[in-house]
C-alpha cells in the first residue's frame, strides 16, 4: 500500500514472477507466436481451449476469474486476435490442445 500512496508500481509476487519470466526470454520470435505469450498465459488457453469456464480455470490455477479474464484480454492483444473463436483456433492451429 505504502508503493502505492507514493505513486510507485507495485506488482505482486506473482506477476512480477511473470514479468521476470517474460523478460528472460527475450523478445519473442516472429515466427513463433506461442513464444510470445507467458507460460501462464499457455496455461489459461490451453485451458479455455478444452472448454473449461473462467471459474473453473481460475479454481484450477489458483488465480480469480477476473485475472483469467484479463489473461484472455493480453494474449488477444499480443497475438492479434478479436474473437474467442479465434483464440480457441490459435490454440489448435499451433497443438495447445488436441482435437
Amino acid at each position: 500500500m505504502r508503493a502505492a500512496l507514493e505513486g510507485k508500481t507495485y506488482l505482486t509476487p506473482q506477476l512480477a514472477a511473470e514479468v521476470l519470466e517474460a523478460l528472460k526470454q527475450g523478445p519473442a520470435q516472429a515466427d513463433d507466436p506461442i513464444a510470445s505469450i507467458t507460460p501462464r498465459q499457455r496455461e489459461v488457453l490451453q485451458l479455455l481451449a478444452e472448454g473449461h469456464p473462467a471459474k473453473e480455470i481460475a479454481a484450477k490455477l489458483s488465480i480469480s476469474s477476473r485475472t483469467v479474464e484479463f489473461h484472455k484480454y493480453q494474449m488477444m492483444e499480443t497475438l492479434g486476435l478479436r474473437t474467442n473463436a479465434e483464440l480457441i483456433h490459435f490454440a489448435i492451429k499451433h497443438g495447445l490442445v488436441e482435437i
